[in-house]
């Protein structure tokens, strides 16, 4: 990253080691006074970054405000000064970092001294109801995107910051809100958005099947670390009892989802830099990442990247420094600043496969999609009947151990022939002749036949080799509903979209069960399930 100074070699994981110590048990440093004395408290607490931008620069933590908003609540933040050159004047420009919740304003603390050193005023902050800010937690709605305009606000008359040099810089809730700000706040020129959501209702729910993971991982650090607002708490609580149309109510907001603002991102010409995960399922599939890229007019850059949710934010926020850490300060830099970057001639969409190869580039999701030469493999016909509510050895995997295990070359696997016949259908392609490109969102229809009106069932593609070992390529969940037992329908539905090339000479398998550790089944006792005629395509 040109401009800004690196920790010498030997004590990189030191320093990483450090930051991780300090965003846990918290910076002690004085606190700043909260309404007065802003550039004397800012200045003071940060003296050692003007003074000399070495090594050192990388733990000093920053004055700490407390920003009261109308209604009454109070964002904690830490405040960094920027390094001035001898000489320079004038208003600096703005970074604003959102917190990635749990930590709350001390997320950014190794990440934030390294953009003040490069001349930005930061501003880290925790949204309300996490960290050290007081009121309810709003997941990226309508009360967190006034709060960031506000801290714009606030930095621009108390701190001097230029107000027409604004960016934002955020992981995962951060990056949400803000890419929501921006959308209604032009003074914003560029986001840096690690792994945020667009669809906060798809973070939930794929193909009307609950995510029950991760609405747990949800629902009990907002118990422990967080406090959510109360229709959020009440979403939660529909959500676990089963109540789908209640949590519906809550979850399924346009509030909470940038992809309803897109033209007002598009209006306001805000650069967008994001970064996401084919394993990220759970908070942000790279579905709902695709459809608001590629409706967007903007300058914009997407990076999918092999691995799981914020896979990439560790690297940034420690010395390990990944080089997509000097992308996202290269795009700020080019767009905030108006400073000459490399990233001024990057294609708009950066691939890096989950399969061995090159690092591929496009300038469109759909010229991603388009790129895939072969068509899918068929399939043999034949009809297979499962018992629901058994596990057959098929699954999504775990979450973190199999994105970690993924970015090594070792997805999910199966041993065919060792799978449950009564739990699992399975149809197996002839072996390819040449290698299969799955780029993007690929898709199965069949026909099925269930003996309940309700339930639940889950598709796996394979890659088999010859020892019949199979590597999960994507899957999908399916939730039915209201259909008449023995009559039969037909399913068109498509898999989560991924970058994955199935070699030559390898098998393609359609594996379906109705039990996966991911996601809520909805199949009663003893319910039987046919699906007749599988069709792979796109």
């Amino acid at each position: 990253m040109s401009g800004v100074p690196r920790a010498p070699q030997a004590h990189r994981w030191t320093a990483g080691a450090g930051a991780c110590l300090l965003a846990v048990v918290g910076p002690a440093v004085p606190e700043a006074a909260a309404e007065t004395g802003v550039q004397g408290a800012v200045s003071a607490a940060v003296s050692p970054v003007a003074g000399a931008v070495s090594d050192t620069v990388f733990h000093v933590p920053g004055a700490h405000q407390r920003i009261a908003m109308p209604d009454g609540t109070v964002l904690s933040a830490r405040v960094y000064a920027p390094h001035r050159a001898p000489g320079e004047t004038g208003r600096p420009p703005l970074l604003v970092m959102p917190a990635a919740s749990y930590l709350g304003e001390d997320w950014y603390t190794f990440e934030a001294p390294r953009y003040a050193a490069a001349g930005y005023l930061v501003v880290a902050y925790a949204e309300r109801g996490i960290g050290g800010s007081t009121g309810y937690l709003d997941f990226a709605g309508s009360r967190d995107i006034d709060d960031l305009s506000r801290i714009v606000d606030w930095a621009v008359d108390s701190a001097h910051a230029d107000p027409a040099r604004v960016g934002v810089y955020g992981c995962s809730y951060g990056a949400s809100v803000g890419l929501q700000a921006a959308a209604v706040d032009p003074r914003i020129k560029a986001v840096a958005a690690f792994n945020g959501w667009t669809d906060f209702f798809r973070a939930f729910y794929t193909h009307d099947t609950e995510h029950e993971l991760s609405a747990w991982f949800h629902v009990l650090a907002a118990r422990a670390v967080e406090r959510p607002a109360p229709d959020l708490a009440a979403g939660y609580r529909e959500f676990l009892r089963g109540n789908s149309a209640a949590a519906r109510q809550t979850l399924q907001t346009d509030d909470r989802s940038v992809n309803r603002r897109v033209a007002g991102l598009n209006a306001n010409g805000t650069a967008v830099f994001m970064v996401n995960n084919w394993y990220d399922t759970g908070v942000a599939a790279p579905d709902q990442i695709a459809e608001f890229f590629d409706a967007l007019t903007v300058p914009k850059y997407l990076e999918m990247r092999p691995g799981e949710h914020a896979e990439a934010m560790p690297s940034c926020l420690a010395a390990t420094l990944d080089a997509v850490c000097d992308r996202a300060r290269e795009w700020l830099d080019l767009h905030v600043l108006g400073r000459p970057t490399g990233m001024a001639d990057a294609a708009p969409l950066a691939v890096r496969p989950r399969t061995a190869g090159p690092d591929e580039s496009y300038p469109s999701w759909q010229a991603m999609a388009a790129s895939t030469a072969t068509p899918a493999p068929t399939l043999p016909g034949g009809s297979r009947t499962i018992a629901t509510g058994r596990d057959s050895g098929a699954d999504a995997g775990i979450p973190v151990v199999s994105p970690a295990l993924d970015k090594r070359g070792l997805p999910p696997t199966v041993v065919m022939p060792l799978l449950s016949p009564t739990a699992a259908a399975v149809w197996q392609s002839e072996p390819t002749t040449v290698p299969w490109r799955v780029r993007g969102t690929p898709r199965v229809t069949l026909s099925v036949t269930p003996s309940a009106a309700t339930g639940t069932f889950f598709a796996y593609l394979y890659d088999v080799d010859a020892l019949g070992v199979g590597r999960l390529v994507t899957h999908t969940p399916y939730t039915f509903r209201d259909r008449t037992p023995g009559v039969p329908f037909t399913v068109d539905t498509d898999f989560t979209a991924t970058a994955y090339t199935v070699p030559s000479g390898h098998r393609v398998a359609l594996v379906i069960d109705s039990a996966d550790l991911l996601y809520r089944a909805h199949n009663p006792s003893g319910a039987r399930i046919a699906f007749a005629d599988p069709r792979l395509g796109w």
